[in-house]
């Protein structure tokens, strides 16, 4: 048996890296627009620490019988709902926008 010479070539693509010098300068040129601003994730935590108040409010006090008042029964489950909707009220929030000075400088003087 004769051997057969393969003459193709790869057709692999070669990877070139561009220095990080250029990555950083590509990488600031976009405009990246984050979902959230500062006063979400503010707001965010405020949820999260109301909820985690609440079921510090659900490990004391003992509770024996529900005609009883007791806080872990009667008060920490409303503070667990009322941070809940604190982080849905976080999600969803969006800022007002503020008019820029251009605009307002344009209908004074229409």
């Amino acid at each position: 048996m004769a051997k057969v010479k393969n003459t193709q070539r790869s057709t692999t693509p070669t990877i070139t890296r561009t220095p990080v010098s250029q990555r950083a300068e590509a990488a600031a040129n976009r405009n990246v627009v984050m979902p959230f601003e500062r006063m979400n994730y503010i707001l965010l935590l405020v949820g999260i620490g109301i909820i985690a108040f609440g079921f510090f409010l659900m490990s004391i006090g003992d509770f024996k019988d529900a005609s009883e008042f007791s806080v872990a029964l009667h008060i920490a489950p409303i503070v667990v709902v009322a941070g809940f909707l604190e982080i849905i009220y976080a999600i969803m929030y969006t800022p007002k926008k503020v008019e820029t000075s251009e605009t307002s400088i344009e209908t004074a003087s229409e």
